[in-house]
C-alpha cells in the first residue's frame, strides 16, 4: 500500500465517523443527506457515497419514507459486545437486579463517555419507563438528566465549565436548563452527594442517581434509579439514595482504573 492510499484511507475512516456522529446527535428524527453534507462540509456525492457504504453495513439505516439516515443495527451489536467483559457494567450488574427488587423501579447505570453520559446498563422495572438515554446504549450530554449531573458535578471545575461551554448548544433544547439553573443544580448535588429530578425534564418522570468513584481515576459513572415522580416524597427520596450509596460504596472499592478507563473515555 502507498503512503497515499494509506492517507486516503484514513481521511475516508474519518469522513464516516464523522458522519455516524452527526446521525447519532440527530436523535430518533434522524438526518437528511442535505442536513448531513452542510454538517459535515462534504459534498453531495462524496457524502453520499459514503452513507451508501454505511447503510450497506448496517451502520447506519435508511428510511425512505422520510429519506433519514438513522443509526444502524449493527451499531447495537457492538455496542452489547464492548459491554460485556470487564469493566462498570459486570461489576454492577448484581446490584442493578438487586435494586430493581428492592424498589421496584427502573435501575441504570451511566458512564462517561468524553461531553456524554452513556446509559451502559439499566433493569427495567414492570411497567414502561420513559427515560432521556432511551436504551442501553443511549446517551446525553452531560448536564442533562441526573445520571449525568452526578457525573458532571463531582468533575474538576475547571473541567466542568469546558463540558458546559461545548455542550450549550445540545442544552439549549432544554429551555429549562439554563446556564444558571444548571449551575445551581451542580451546586446543589456537590453539596447532597447525589443528583435528583422531581420530574422536570420528562413530565411525569422522576430520577435520583449518584456518583461513582473511583480511586485513581475519579467520578465514572454514576448509578441511579428512575420511577413516576408521584411516588417521590422525602420519605422515597432519602430510601432510594441511601440504598443507591449502599451500593456504590461496596462496589467502587473493586474496581480497577484500567478497566474503567477500557469502558469509558475518562
Amino acid at each position: 500500500m502507498s503512503e497515499n492510499s494509506g492517507k486516503n484511507g484514513v481521511q475516508l475512516l474519518d469522513r464516516a465517523v464523522m458522519l455516524l456522529d452527526l446521525v447519532a446527535d440527530a436523535g430518533s428524527e434522524g438526518a437528511t443527506l442535505k442536513a448531513l453534507c452542510d454538517l459535515s462540509g462534504l459534498n453531495k456525492v462524496t457524502c453520499h457515497r459514503i452513507l451508501n457504504s454505511l447503510v450497506e453495513h448496517q451502520l447506519l439505516q435508511k428510511v425512505q419514507s422520510d429519506k433519514c439516515y438513522r443509526l444502524g443495527t449493527k451499531l447495537l451489536v457492538f455496542g452489547a459486545k464492548a459491554a460485556r467483559g470487564p469493566g462498570l457494567r459486570r461489576q454492577f450488574q448484581p446490584a442493578l437486579e438487586r435494586l430493581r427488587q428492592q424498589t421496584g423501579e427502573t435501575a441504570m447505570l451511566m458512564a462517561r463517555d468524553r461531553d456524554d453520559s452513556v446509559c451502559i446498563d439499566r433493569y427495567d422495572s414492570e411497567y414502561q419507563m420513559q427515560t432521556l438515554t432511551g436504551s442501553v446504549g443511549g446517551a446525553v450530554p452531560l448536564g442533562l438528566g441526573p445520571g449525568s449531573l452526578a457525573i458532571l458535578a463531582f468533575l474538576e471545575e475547571e473541567q466542568q465549565q469546558a463540558i458546559l461551554a461545548r455542550n450549550r448548544a445540545r442544552l439549549d433544547s432544554w429551555p429549562q436548563l439554563t446556564a444558571q439553573a444548571l449551575q445551581h443544580k451542580l451546586e446543589q448535588t456537590q453539596q447532597q452527594g447525589f443528583a435528583i429530578d422531581p420530574g422536570e425534564l420528562i413530565p411525569g418522570i422522576a430520577g435520583i442517581a449518584v456518583p461513582i468513584m473511583v480511586s485513581g481515576a475519579g467520578v465514572v459513572g454514576s448509578l441511579g434509579l428512575t420511577f413516576l415522580s408521584p411516588r417521590l416524597n422525602p420519605e422515597v427520596q432519602q430510601r432510594y439514595v441511601a440504598l443507591l450509596k449502599e451500593e456504590v460504596a461496596a462496589i467502587a472499592p473493586l474496581i480497577s482504573p484500567l478497566d474503567t478507563r477500557l469502558r469509558a473515555s475518562l
